[in-house]
C-alpha cells in the first residue's frame, strides 16, 4: 500500500491545456441527448488537452453522458472522431454551459483517440493552465 501511495503522489499529473479557438466540434451521436445530434458547435477560448476537451454548449448536457464528436481544426485538414464522457458541467457567464469531456478509446466504432494524443503536440502550442 505504501508503494501505491508513493506512486500516486509522485505521479506527474501536469496536463497541458491549450485554447480551442478556431476549433469546430460536431456531435455525431449521444443516446442520452438526442436533441444534439448533428449540431455543430464553434468553440472559442475553451481548453483542450490530450485527454479532455472543455466546450461551451447551449444545452445542459447531463453528467455521465457519452458523446461521440468530430473535432476539426482550422489549422489542419485533418478531423478527429473522438468519444468522451461528460464529467463536469457549469453554467457560463453568457447563459450557456461549460462541459468537460474526458476522452477515451472506443473499440466498437472508429476512434481517432490514439492519433489525437500523439498529434496533440504537433497541432497545438502548449500553454499550461494552472
Amino acid at each position: 500500500m505504501k508503494k501505491l501511495a508513493q506512486r500516486f503522489f509522485k505521479k506527474n499529473t501536469k496536463d497541458h491545456y491549450v485554447s480551442a479557438e478556431g476549433t469546430n466540434v460536431k456531435i455525431l451521436f449521444s443516446s442520452e441527448n438526442p436533441s444534439l445530434l448533428g449540431k455543430t458547435m464553434l468553440t472559442t477560448a475553451i481548453e483542450m488537452s490530450p485527454r479532455s476537451i472543455r466546450l461551451e454548449v447551449a444545452h445542459p448536457i447531463e453528467l455521465d453522458s457519452v458523446l461521440d464528436i468530430q473535432v476539426k481544426l482550422d489549422s489542419s485538414d485533418r478531423s478527429y472522431n473522438l468519444t468522451g464522457n461528460v464529467r463536469w458541467r457549469l453554467p457560463s457567464t453568457r447563459g450557456q454551459f461549460h462541459i468537460v469531456l474526458v476522452l477515451r478509446e472506443r473499440g466498437d466504432i472508429r476512434s481517432d483517440f490514439k492519433a489525437w494524443k500523439s498529434n496533440f503536440e504537433q497541432n497545438f502550442e502548449y500553454a499550461q493552465v494552472s
